[in-house]
């Protein structure tokens, strides 16, 4: 079970659905090894400019976060498995998912159920 309260979310790779989360922690890693700001990299992959070592990095610190011990291979096997295409999806949902104002999202939900 996922808590979106600690920033846990379900993130489906193929015929998997694995727990993530990306701290602020996991966040600096990421920029850390990258060498690029996350949000800067959010936008890169939402317009499909990702390299796969850079969707391995960022799958691996959201599933490690999550309690899963995959390595980079696992990783890699995975997105193979799923194709580039899908694995880019998802890592996009997550970081979007991360990123976002969860105040901000429960009022836009708020206001869409006032309107039904």
């Amino acid at each position: 079970m996922t808590n979106p309260l600690r920033g846990e979310v379900k993130v489906e790779l193929g015929s998997e659905t694995y727990k993530a989360r990306l701290n602020i922690d996991a966040l600096v890693r990421i920029e850390t090894e990258l060498d690029q700001g996350i949000l800067m990299l959010a936008s890169r992959i939402s317009r499909a400019d990702v390299r796969i070592s850079e969707l391995i990095v960022i799958l691996k610190s959201a599933l490690r976060g999550g309690g899963n011990d995959l390595t980079d291979k696992d990783i890699g096997r995975i997105i193979t498995d799923i194709g580039i295409v899908k694995a880019s999806t998802e890592v996009a949902k997550l970081l979007a998912t991360t990123l976002s104002d969860p105040e901000e999202k429960e009022e836009r939900e708020g206001k869409l159920e006032e309107v039904n």
